[in-house]
């Protein structure tokens, strides 16, 4: 399978809150994935947040924003794409490209990402109601 990089301004804002809406179908009632993206557009760190594409089609995507440090926002791959590499690439991606400390906030019913980010060497430093607060290291 031949996955490219491409940079998060090769999706418009709408189709990348559509990609995400597909990603997710059966998000929380609480969560406004437009209004979500609108939001991290505001804080975006380009050079650490990417849309995955294979062929002419985006399949997965990270966003990363600067929240009083590095955070992943948002990080998702297409159903019929996952346990594929895909959600490494870009997770690696992010790790490759930050020129700080990397956080990000998962929920707890999220196995699949939560062991993804452990192998990757994520470490959990705090634990919340509904989520967990996971930190990596980088070169920096």
């Amino acid at each position: 399978m031949q996955v490219e990089l491409e940079p998060l301004e090769s999706l418009s804002q709408d189709t990348l809150t559509q990609l995400f809406q597909s990603i997710f179908p059966e998000a929380a009632p609480h969560w406004d994935i437009q209004k979500d993206i609108k939001k991290s557009f505001k804080d975006v760190v380009d050079d650490c947040s990417a849309i995955a594409w294979k062929e002419e089609k985006p399949i997965g995507a990270i966003i990363c924003v600067d929240r009083d440090g590095l955070q992943i926002d948002h990080i998702g791959v297409l159903q019929n794409h996952r346990r594929m590499g895909v959600g490494r690439m870009l997770l690696r991606h992010t790790i490759d490209n930050a020129n700080d400390d990397v956080k990000a906030r998962i929920p707890k019913e999220n196995q699949a990402i939560i062991e993804l980010m452990e192998e990757e060497g994520f470490k959990k430093v705090e634990e919340k109601e509904d989520h967990y607060l996971y930190v990596i290291e980088t070169k920096s």
